[in-house]
């Protein structure tokens, strides 16, 4: 007599393993023939009778739109396996080291040379370590012996949750994230050198797992927060200390997860390098500062071991409701004149002589307009400031009193430069919307730039400053 059988191991359930909560998407049985599949791991291809890992032929879902972040890659019998996030199994490279998360063979973080190359259907090859082969497709005949020895090969996916902090409280509070970049080996898709401008992805978390951005060029705000997906890194700085132009200049800082206190480090924003500004924790040419890059953009994959390390980096903005821009340009500034962000100018008719008070003074950006009183004739020099600090002129009493139309008057500093020039202003009789008083020629003055600093009257034209920079104060100095 002669008797067949069709003998079915017994195999171990491999999804429990590595802390479960894995979905077999794509098997190959034992033999000498990998996957079929053509889709370097796109989960793009349906093939087969979906089965376990007991199945006698090989079989594929699609697994395209199912939501993960981790690839496990096992034999069947679940003695070799190995995971890794999705992006270090996707992309495109060449015999290149990729980050692993644990194995059989090293139970802690890792990296192992893989290749997953255009065009290759046999890509990509995913190796537990030398000749010991986890994954290969398109029908490959190369390196089987796992499959043979240990009952085939599947490939798992699961979304792993990760809990981190809300950096969105951090410092006080009243964050809101506009940018985005998830945990891999790319920074920020984005080219505005942080205008604001830039956008692409769908809206989502700081802790998604795409990049994305959204607009926020017309948002009044006035602070920068840089930080990693975890909370763990992060630096928070004045935007104009991030937004004007410099090469490994140093920059001021607020405060960071490594200073507590207000300090400096040297940035980079060059006006030909649409992936900058470089933002770090330590200066950006020290040589130990890519693990403690916080911005990079142009989809940049230089000093990304941080975004592997603490899931991802993020961008916040907001507007810190308290005028400080004074503090910044030395000691003696008074506080005299505020118009909150909105359509108009200060209500004023007074030319700057000190005439008019109205309001409650308030060093709250959000604070109604007011006006106090002050000795025109005893002030040195006047500070005027866009609300978010980005905009601002000191000029002496000379320059801003007296009457003239369109003449040259002396601008000390500014933020446009920092050493003396001129620029042509407008204060005529009889003109209560005057001064005009901007960082340029008025003439040429750009109104949506912010280059406004100062109008009167209540009036709405140029009030680009006051609806997009939080503001406008006038600060004196006696």
């Amino acid at each position: 007599d002669v008797y067949i059988r069709n003998k079915v191991p017994n195999l171990p359930d491999c999804t429990k393993l590595a802390g479960g909560g894995w979905k077999l998407v794509r098997h190959v049985p034992a033999g000498k023939t990998w996957h079929p599949a053509r889709d370097q791991l796109r989960g793009i291809q349906q093939y087969g009778k979906k089965g376990t890992t007991r199945s006698l032929a090989p079989w594929s879902v699609r697994f395209d739109t199912v939501r993960f972040n981790e690839f496990m890659f096992a034999t069947g019998d679940c003695k070799k396996w190995l995971v890794a996030k999705r992006y270090s199994v996707l992309g495109w490279y060449s015999s290149k080291k990729r980050r692993v998360e644990s194995s059989s063979r090293i139970g802690r973080l890792h990296s192992l040379r893989w290749t997953r190359r255009k065009g290759k259907a046999a890509d990509p090859k995913i190796t537990l370590g030398p000749r010991q082969l986890l994954y290969a497709a398109g029908g490959s005949r190369r390196s089987t012996s796992l499959l043979q020895s240990h009952h085939g090969a599947g490939v798992y996916v699961r979304q792993k949750v990760t809990f981190v902090r809300d950096c969105s409280k951090l410092m006080g509070g009243g964050w809101t994230l506009v940018r985005h970049t998830p945990a891999g080996y790319h920074w920020h898709p984005a080219v505005d050198q942080l205008r604001g401008t830039a956008s692409y992805g769908r809206k989502g978390t700081a802790t998604s797992g795409w990049a994305w951005s959204v607009p926020f060029s017309g948002l009044n705000f006035n602070q920068f927060m840089f930080a990693t997906g975890d909370c763990k890194k992060w630096i928070v700085s004045d935007k104009p200390a991030v937004l004007s132009w410099y090469n490994n200049g140093r920059r001021d800082v607020l405060k960071s997860s490594s200073n507590s206190n207000a300090h400096k480090i040297r940035w980079h924003r060059r006006k030909a390098m649409k992936s900058d500004p470089l933002i770090t924790l330590r200066d950006a040419r020290s040589a130990k500062v890519r693990s403690e890059w916080l911005y990079l953009g142009g989809g940049r994959h230089l000093g990304t071991s941080i975004l592997r390390n603490h899931v991802g980096a993020n961008v916040f903005i907001r507007m810190k409701d308290v005028v400080d821009c004074a503090t910044r340009r030395g000691r003696g500034w008074i506080h005299v004149r505020h118009v909150p962000a909105g359509l108009s100018w200060h209500p004023a008719k007074d030319y700057l002589n000190g005439t008019a008070t109205y309001g409650k003074p308030s060093d709250k950006l959000s604070a109604p307009a007011w006006s106090i009183a002050f000795n025109a004739k005893r002030v040195k020099e006047f500070l005027f400031a866009s609300g978010d600090c980005s905009q601002w002129l000191v000029a002496p009493r000379k320059s801003v009193l007296g009457w003239y139309s369109g003449s040259a008057r002396v601008i000390k500093t500014s933020s446009r430069h920092r050493t003396a020039y001129k620029a042509r202003w407008y204060r005529r009789k009889g003109q209560w919307t005057d001064p005009w008083i901007t960082t340029t020629d008025f003439k040429r003055a750009k109104v949506g730039d912010g280059n406004i600093l100062y109008a009167a009257g209540g009036i709405v034209a140029g009030s680009a400053t006051v609806q997009h920079h939080g503001g406008a104060d006038v600060f004196i100095r006696y």
